[in-house]
């Protein structure tokens, strides 16, 4: 055993991301198959079993979760979150390499304020996204200073890693595209797998055995299409044997729920959070699997449910841009079809067609399976071997 550890490097990693989930946990895991001392600065509310799976030797070290039911409390776990990480680092790991991910969204502006070397890993690209969003203009005051550090920081940053050929392309006003080191998001393949409906304990629950599942799991928020789910369910209303299944929290839920119950709708059922170790069967359940994307921000990013929906074989029904990354894959594998949010008929007509062609249904599904195949946590090894 010593001998062992004598392999292992020296340095100490802090691995900074507010919301640490299993994607998080496999990619610090990784390091520990190189450096012994490692640290994961983080909050954990929604995260404890995730984290649960890190290695004994990764110590965590605890910040305010991040909260997104309301915008005051998003913004308040941000800047406190942020302020806690900065004194962390200049009192406890002020020699520590630091492995800033972009959550929260003003982490990457750490490095201003402390001397440690540093690496990124980026999922969304701010001042970008406030801009995209609609939060910001263009030509204000904070983007212009933002945009302005962020070329000074990414020039400096060790190691630049981020999730899609789109946000790299993004990346490319703050720092040359060589720098930036692409990989994928990934799922575990062997806790989420196809499951039959004779042998999924969800579906029994809430008796829906026997009914063509369309399926959207994930948050309720602003920039998330999910309203089209509603109108598609109300077009299909006749088709009883069809249910559209929404499970998730956020700031749309309400208005979601109001809308099914102004049109009365009987084949749409609101559901909350399901508990980690239920998740395989509730995305399981999926026939069709539902996946928005923001069209203002289809070019940067790849939502992470899409692989985790790849993973348990059902086909995808994807509101998104065409032109996205996520429709990429889409066609790549031929695991499904995207639509534009505004296409309710078009959809309508997807969601009908997969229930009445059996052969097609399931080869979307084999598809879909058989590209979760190279989005595996093998992925997460690819952080640890690429780090200089």
């Amino acid at each position: 055993m010593e001998e062992q550890l004598k392999t292992f490097h020296s340095k100490r990693i802090v691995f900074i991301n507010q919301s640490s989930g299993t994607l998080m946990v496999d990619i610090v895991n990784a390091f520990g198959t190189k450096y012994e001392h490692l640290v994961l600065i983080t909050g954990t509310k929604g995260g404890e079993k995730y984290q649960a799976g890190l290695l004994e030797k990764v110590k965590v070290d605890k910040i305010i979760s991040y909260e997104k039911n309301t915008t005051f409390r998003r913004i308040f776990t941000w800047l406190w979150g942020w302020l806690q990480i900065w004194f962390k680092i200049i009192l406890k790991y002020r020699k520590a390499d630091l492995f800033i991910v972009s959550n929260p969204p003003m982490a990457t502006l750490l490095p201003l304020f402390c001397r440690n070397p540093y690496s990124f890993l980026i999922y969304d690209t701010y001042p970008d996204v406030l801009v995209s969003t609609g939060v910001c203009r263009a030509d204000s005051f904070i983007v212009h200073w933002w945009k302005k550090q962020n070329r000074k920081l990414y020039r400096k940053a060790r190691n630049i890693y981020t999730i899609g050929e789109g946000m790299a392309e993004c990346l490319t006003q703050y720092t040359e595209k060589e720098k930036i080191k692409i990989i994928p998001n990934w799922a575990d393949v062997s806790f989420l797998k196809p499951c039959s409906k004779a042998d999924n304990p969800f579906l029994k629950e809430y008796g829906l055995s026997d009914k063509f599942i369309v399926l959207y799991s994930g948050n309720l928020g602003n920039t998330h299409s999910v309203e089209t789910i509603v109108e598609v369910a109300e077009r299909l209303r006749c088709e009883q044997d069809i249910c559209f299944v929404i499970i998730g929290e956020g700031g749309k839920k309400k208005k979601i729920g109001q809308m099914v119950e102004e049109k009365g709708l009987n084949n749409c059922r609101l559901l909350p959070w399901q508990p980690v170790e239920r998740i395989p069967y509730s995305l399981g359940a999926a026939d069709v699997g539902v996946i928005t994307l923001d069209l203002s921000a289809s070019a940067l990013s790849v939502p992470s449910k899409t692989y985790a929906m790849l993973a348990v074989g059902c086909a995808l029904l994807c509101i998104a841009g065409r032109d996205s990354e996520l429709g990429g894959i889409v066609g790549k594998y031929q695991a499904g079809e995207i639509f534009a949010p505004d296409e309710v008929d078009r959809i309508a007509d997807f969601v009908l067609g997969m229930k009445n062609d059996a052969e097609k249904l399931e080869r979307y599904k084999r598809n879909a399976r058989k590209a979760a195949l190279d989005f595996t946590p093998e992925n997460a090894r690819q952080y640890v071997n690429r780090y200089e």
